[in-house]
């Protein structure tokens, strides 16, 4: 049935357009609800809407477009200092490398690394306020109690002995695990980390533990060059190297550096009365206590015949007297066995010299002679020179044995 003028259809039957009822707008596609109480959307509201909806998606996209870019800076910053980490060769700067760039990436609070080959267990914390706390988990994590050298990476300057303690729940750990050593590596970041932030440190971590596996690799190859054989100590060519670094050390830091030179009294007399096979068990033997007797950063060196040598970074002179005269003791009252059945007596002379300003290598190791040779002449088997009983009496040692010099913390290198 054809539409009548001025009427619309609705269901059979005609009604006028100017009805209350629910009608359809001039706009055909857009219902417009009629009933009381009801207001109609305004052309201003839409408008609003619009606008708001465009902030909303710019925001979006600005917010992308910044994380965009902190993420292009952050790889950027990672693939300068993995090409760093790659060149280096040594510990204490690849952990230097690694932990500048976790700074820069994440501004941590605690950075730390600890490493375990052996025996030996090593950590490396920035900064130093966070030791105590840290070691409590080093122990935990590496179910050990036993003590290790603590390397500062970025030396403090101003002597500052506070400590702070932190939420074990807050900080990250991750382990490197090789079939060269264990190790892992703690982060305490102080910003917010990103989705993307976990791989970076995923990369680090990776390019750790090829540099460590390289390193200790190298370091093994080192020693089978470096050690003496019979005693286990360093050679006098590794000497060399040791005294320079320790030196420069030293100079660098405004640190303490003393040296030890001693000599196996009538050691000839050994070898020609029992043989050379006893005269290697009495070098070994010797070498055996000297090194019970010393710290883990001390280095003892076999520096010819029956002559040793034991460097003492962070040591100062009346510290290193003390120290010679308990190895003195020691070596005099431990019998040395040559054979199943036989032992022998043997006692040694120490010569001490303590590094100052403008010494050099050859400064420093020819006052230690000096110092062993008045030994000698004075009669064998004691200290030159020869430490004042007022002062013996002050110098205690807490929480080392009794052959143990003062323990101070190592810095990583230089």
């Amino acid at each position: 049935m054809p539409c009548l003028s001025g009427m619309t259809r609705v269901g059979a039957y005609p009604t006028p357009i100017n009805s209350m009822a629910p009608i359809l707008h001039k706009n055909r596609y857009k219902k417009i609800n009629t009933a009381p109480g009801h207001q109609p959307t305004t052309e201003r509201e839409n408008r609003m809407r619009q606008l708001l909806k465009k902030i909303s998606h710019n925001t979006f996209i600005v917010t992308n477009l910044f994380f965009g870019v902190a993420r292009r800076i952050d790889y950027k910053t990672l693939s300068r200092y993995i090409i760093g980490i790659n060149q280096m060769d040594d510990l204490d700067s690849i952990l230097r490398q690694a932990s500048h760039c976790l700074k820069d990436i994440l501004d941590y609070r605690l950075f730390a690394f600890a490493v375990q080959d052996g025996d030996d267990l090593n950590i490396w914390i920035d900064p130093k306020i966070y030791r105590d706390s840290l070691h409590k988990i080093i122990h935990k994590d590496f179910n050990t109690s036993n003590e290790f050298i603590t390397h500062f990476i970025d030396n403090d300057a101003t002597g500052n002995t506070q400590t702070i303690s932190f939420a074990e729940e807050d900080i990250v750990s991750h382990v490197l695990l090789n079939d060269t050593c264990y190790a892992r590596l703690y982060i305490l970041p102080k910003r917010k980390m990103l989705t993307y932030h976990a791989d970076i440190i995923n990369i680090i971590v990776k390019s750790l533990g090829i540099a460590l596996k390289n390193y200790m690799n190298i370091k093994r190859l080192q020693n089978d060059v470096a050690f003496d054989p019979l005693t286990n100590c360093y050679n006098r060519r590794e000497f060399n190297r040791l005294i320079e670094h320790n030196i420069a050390d030293a100079v660098r830091y405004k640190r303490e550096l003393a040296l030890i030179m001693l000599d196996i009294d009538y050691f000839k007399k050994v070898n020609d009365t029992y043989g050379h096979q006893a005269g290697d068990r009495v070098l070994k033997a010797a070498a055996d206590i000297i090194l019970s007797g010393i710290r883990k950063g001390d280095y003892l060196i076999r520096y010819g015949g029956e002559e040793f040598v034991v460097v003492l970074p962070n040591t100062r002179k009346a510290n290193a007297i003390e120290l010679a005269e308990r190895l003195r003791k020691r070596i005099a009252e431990s019998p040395i066995a040559i054979t199943d059945q036989k032992k022998v007596d043997v006692t040694a002379s120490f010569g001490i010299a303590a590094f100052r300003p403008g010494f050099d290598k050859n400064r420093l190791v020819k006052e230690a002679d000096e110092m062993l040779y008045k030994a000698k002449a004075g009669g064998r088997n004691m200290v030159m020179p020869k430490l004042k009983l007022s002062r013996l009496k002050q110098i205690h040692f807490p929480g080392h044995s009794d052959i143990s010099p003062m323990e101070k913390p190592a810095y990583a290198g230089t």
